[in-house]
């Protein structure tokens, strides 16, 4: 009887933990340094902003704070002979970020993104050798990644959905990559 009491109380506590963590930095907000070095604050209620290729975007949680770029967009004819991936063309996202002042590790993924073309399809990732998952780095420090993504047609756009938490059910921002 006490096991069972113990372990409902185990399984109670974790999911109170879950949602803490997962209420705790669901208040991001962004902000972007433009090539003129005026921010632009994104106000609560109000669409969601959209940056381009280039802009860096300052992520604000209660964790601290940190910014992401995506430098560039390319075509690459590299593929993987192993992939069940449909690939038409097979697309490199390069990215960067920096930890300011977040508390813990920053470890910035493909896991805080949802990618779509044109036609609102969602991309899906492709096993690419040219793909380099960055290392989570502490504050103060920079790091950097590369995404490879399949892209079924011809236009040379993507949305990006950026998350400063997977848990969240709505993006931070969006990206705009055009190339």
């Amino acid at each position: 009887m006490k096991k069972k009491i113990y372990s409902l109380l185990s399984v109670l506590l974790a999911f109170v933990f879950m949602f803490m963590a997962a209420a705790s930095s669901s208040d991001a907000k962004t902000e972007s340094k433009g090539e003129n070095g005026e921010s632009s604050a994104q106000a609560e209620n109000k669409e969601m902003p959209a940056y381009k290729l280039g802009e860096k975007v300052s992520i604000k949680t209660s964790s601290g704070d940190y910014w992401v770029r995506f430098k560039s967009c390319k075509e690459t004819k590299d593929r993987n002979q192993f992939s069940d991936t449909k690939a038409d063309r097979v697309i490199l996202i390069e990215y960067d970020f920096e930890n300011t002042s977040y508390e813990n590790d920053l470890f910035v993924s493909s896991m805080d993104m949802k990618l779509y073309d044109k036609d609102n399809n969602v991309l899906e990732s492709y096993p690419s050798t040219l793909a380099k998952e960055p290392s989570s780095v502490s504050k103060g420090r920079k790091g950097s990644g590369v995404l490879a993504y399949a892209l079924n047609n011809d236009n040379n756009y993507i949305e990006l959905e950026y998350y400063s938490n997977m848990f969240n059910s709505s993006a931070d921002c969006k990206f705009i990559l055009e190339w």
